[in-house]
């Protein structure tokens, strides 16, 4: 393993992290993580890559291909901002 790719997926173990502490309430472990990137682009790969990965994961549990996932997602993304 690079180091670049030690650090990608250190990156994304943050944004999990990260989605952990919000979901169980605690916010300043939340903002501790968020905290440990260097930089907004830093923290938006590591967002890309989880998303990415979780998205082949749903693909991969479900039997539908990616593309699929990502438009059923996206129609559901255009209903919320339909109904705001």
């Amino acid at each position: 393993m690079t180091p670049h790719s030690a650090q990608l997926l250190a990156g994304m173990q943050h944004a999990v992290g990260i989605i952990a502490a919000r979901h169980r309430g605690d916010l300043d472990g939340a903002q501790a993580l968020a905290d440990t990137f260097t930089d907004d682009a830093q923290r938006a790969h590591a967002f890309l890559l989880l998303s990415e990965l979780a998205l082949t994961i749903i693909s991969d549990g479900t039997g539908a291909d990616l593309r699929t996932v990502v438009r059923d997602i996206s129609l559901r993304i255009a209903a919320l901002a339909a109904a705001d």
